[in-house]
């Protein structure tokens, strides 16, 4: 994936995991444990990343701990950039994909893709396919198990979200109206989908 390709594969990891969680702070061996790498690996990627301002460090007891560093010029474009190629997206596209036949468009919605969430927030998910709620669900529960947060998926047909658009449903409204990180499909594959006749009719 992009991130990897730029950054290295530990390094992606390291910050995906700080940078996406910005209000969890990390100690080298919970990182690790975290990541299933080696803590010495792990402490090296650290310090670097403090020593070039992406990370501040600061002890609590004997322990450093790591956190985004708020001064840092481009951390914004570092947490766009794994939000959407390295963070929670590669891990629900992956468990997905066996599912991929039955699937249309997925994507995240909701604080995740507003770039609002915090460490408790939940990760909601919109499927469009022919999928069932049940499988979708089933697909999802080991990512829900590394991630220890919640995953609330939606699962409809492409002609029942468009109903539901065409109903003035907020909520969909909402979903459509504001940002999303793609599983599976594009933005474009999506406004595809949920722009039937009914709605069409109905902007007009």
């Amino acid at each position: 994936m992009l991130a990897e390709f730029l950054l290295g594969p530990l390094r992606a990891k390291v910050l995906s995991a700080i940078l996406l969680q910005p209000d969890q702070p990390w100690h080298v061996r919970e990182l690790a444990r975290h990541l299933h790498a080696i803590p010495g690996s792990v402490n090296r990627e650290l310090l670097r990343l403090a020593e070039v301002g992406i990370l501040v460090r600061h002890n609590i007891g004997n322990q450093a701990h790591y956190r985004p560093n708020p001064a840092c010029a481009i951390l914004d474009e570092l947490i766009a950039m794994l939000r959407k190629t390295s963070g929670v997206a590669s891990e629900l596209a992956a468990a997905l994909q066996p599912l991929a036949a039955r699937i249309q468009s997925a994507c995240i919605f909701g604080s995740q893709a507003r770039g609002t969430e915090t460490s408790y927030s939940d990760v909601d998910v919109l499927v469009l396919g022919s999928v069932s709620l049940d499988d979708v669900v089933a697909a999802l529960y080991p990512v829900q198990q590394a991630l220890g947060r919640d995953i609330n998926p939606v699962v409809y047909s492409p002609a029942g979200f468009q109903a539901k658009l065409a109903s003035g449903n907020a909520w969909a409204h909402e979903v459509v109206r504001n940002p999303k990180l793609f599983v599976m499909g594009a933005d474009d594959d999506f406004g595809k989908l949920v722009k039937g006749p009914a709605i069409a009719g109905a902007q007009t």
